[in-house]
């Protein structure tokens, strides 16, 4: 049954191995910091999927990964609502900020985060936050108090 939810799926996530790795990062101990992952599964298939991460146990710094659709299922609005519901569910832990890294061409995910209020920071996003990759740029999204 797990693996009918990466069934078409063209993505890394689509290896098993590969999800539970992400999930022990995600959820380990050692992390020490508050986080959540949604999913999207429909007839037992993942369409999509976002997780957010408190940084370095900073109350009001939170962070975006991997936010990911099915390319079968793109451009219907998956990752839009999954990115709503989570921005939404962050704000309720009292964040004052939520991070995220974009690689410069994936053009359609840095049109869905500034539709969703995402500012570019102009810089890298491991120049904002210290220990994220490289070559991603760096997007946040202020919470207004």
């Amino acid at each position: 049954m797990v693996n009918d939810l990466f069934m078409n799926d063209d993505s890394k996530f689509a290896n098993l191995q590969e999800f539970s790795n992400h999930l022990d990062f995600l959820f380990a101990d050692d992390m020490n910091s508050d986080a959540f992952l949604v999913l999207n599964i429909e007839m037992v298939k993942l369409i999509s999927m976002v997780n957010f991460l408190q940084y370095n146990n900073i109350e009001n710094l939170w962070c975006l990964f991997n936010l990911f659709t099915l390319k079968f299922e793109r451009h219907k609005g998956c990752a839009e609502d999954i990115l709503k519901f989570g921005v939404n569910e962050v704000k309720k832990k009292n964040a004052k900020y939520l991070l995220f890294g974009i690689e410069a061409e994936d053009i359609s995910s840095i049109k869905l985060h500034e539709n969703a209020d995402f500012k570019y920071s102009r810089k890298m996003w491991d120049e904002i936050a210290e220990g994220f990759p490289k070559r991603h740029l760096g997007f946040i999204y202020e919470f207004k108090m």
